[in-house]
């Protein structure tokens, strides 16, 4: 079956921004919320991207109050060179998360926190992640297809005590707390 036209519009955004992926993963569950989802992987002399496609084949739940529906996609970047295992356990992590809303029937939106019950790949002690906006200023926001936007949701780790943290700041202040505090991609 071919790819939804939404999800070949985010491939090719994705091409023509950061040319071909060096690698991927592919999760089908045909039972699932999400029938396929790919967790493509960019690799630079500093940086390993993770990108998702296939979380925007349909639109999130719609909730009352802010920032319920509409489609999106996750992005992970992590400054350092990864074996494949971890790539892989990262990648699991992802998909994990892109169908976290359709199990839940709970959207997520930039300033969201997610719980995960145990350490993301990589990183002990965070347990959470949290979901932000475009992180630089030549960073990402949304992607424009004709199925509407696709929200790119920036997948920020974060330990417990940071959680606790965030729970009394706006979500727009934890994400400069944040940028502040440390380097979000190590």
């Amino acid at each position: 079956m071919p790819a939804p036209a939404v999800l070949r519009e985010v491939f090719l955004a994705y091409r023509a921004r950061r040319g071909e992926e060096d690698d991927g993963f592919l999760f089908e569950d045909a039972g699932g919320p999400l029938t396929r989802l790919d967790v493509l992987v960019y690799r630079s002399a500093e940086l390993t991207t993770f990108a998702t496609i296939g979380m925007a084949a349909r639109e999130m739940p719609a909730t009352p109050g802010p920032g319920g529906g509409g489609r999106a996609e996750l992005h992970y970047v992590r400054r350092a060179r990864l074996t494949r295992a971890e790539e892989h356990a990262i990648a699991v992590r992802l998909a994990n998360l892109a169908i976290h809303p359709f199990l839940t029937g709970t959207p997520v939106d930039w300033g969201h926190m997610v719980g995960l019950g145990d350490d993301f790949p990589v990183l002990p002690g965070c347990r959470a992640v949290f979901l932000a906006g475009p992180l630089s200023p030549d960073a990402v926001d949304y992607v424009h297809t004709r199925e509407g936007p696709v929200r790119i949701l920036n997948v920020v780790p974060i330990t417990d005590a940071e959680r606790d943290l965030g729970r009394g700041m706006s979500p727009l202040d934890f994400a400069r707390y944040l940028l502040d505090k440390r380097d979000l991609y190590t």
